[in-house]
């Protein structure tokens, strides 16, 4: 099995009307497809970060939305919905429905007009879906490898316990309310062992934001 994370960036002229209301809108931060039914009528499950009324006010105003619901959550919102598929999307889809290709959800809509999607499967699948996709669609892969599950970050127990212990002591906080020798302290251990844990764990996390491999 192969796996590989791809950053699709989408034309302007291209862009879906929904997936441009992330780019345009500044009340928007970003757009996340948690969950897809792909036919002539598109299903969507949204999770959206930004202002609730802002996008409902963007909803009422797009085109081939056939209806949708909101629903607060903790952080943002849900947006059920159901789009009529566009030609141009029949593409992209097309492009990736090879028997030996999953597209693994979640699919992140980014303001910079990219589309960040996992891929799973054969890499000569993998290499001829990229190949299919229309030409002004620019395609960075950002890694390829083992697959790992969106959104998991891999610490060691000694890292984790760094981490809680910078934390506990206001290693974190702004101003810094304790430094490094006091990790060390918390955690009985050298300064520079501390310092090593802490730069470890924090490349680790930096590296799942950004959508890299550590």
């Amino acid at each position: 099995m192969h796996a590989a994370r791809v950053a699709l960036e989408i034309p302007e002229p291209s862009l879906h009307p929904m997936h441009a209301v992330v780019c345009e809108s500044p009340a928007i931060d970003r757009e996340i497809i948690l969950e897809r039914d792909v036919g002539e009528t598109t299903t969507l499950l949204l999770y959206i970060e930004g202002d609730r009324e802002g996008y409902e006010r963007a909803l009422e105003t797009l085109p081939n939305v056939d209806e949708w619901t909101i629903d607060d959550a903790e952080a943002g919102f849900y947006v059920y919905v159901r789009t009529a598929m566009r030609e141009r999307e029949q593409l992209y889809a097309d492009a990736l429905a090879a028997d030996s290709l999953l597209v693994v959800l979640p699919v992140e809509l980014r303001a910079d007009r990219t589309v960040r999607l996992s891929l799973v499967g054969h890499s000569e699948a993998l290499s001829a879906a990229m190949g299919d996709l229309p030409a002004d669609v620019g395609v960075e892969v950002l890694w390829t490898g083992t697959y790992r599950r969106e959104g998991t970050v891999r610490l060691s127990e000694r890292q984790r316990d760094a981490l809680a212990a910078a934390w506990e002591i206001g290693y974190f906080d702004l101003p810094r309310g304790n430094g490094i020798d006091a990790v060390a302290d918390r955690l009985d251990c050298a300064t520079s062992t501390a310092s090593d844990l802490l730069r470890r764990a924090q490349q680790q996390l930096v590296a799942s934001a950004l959508d890299e491999r550590a």
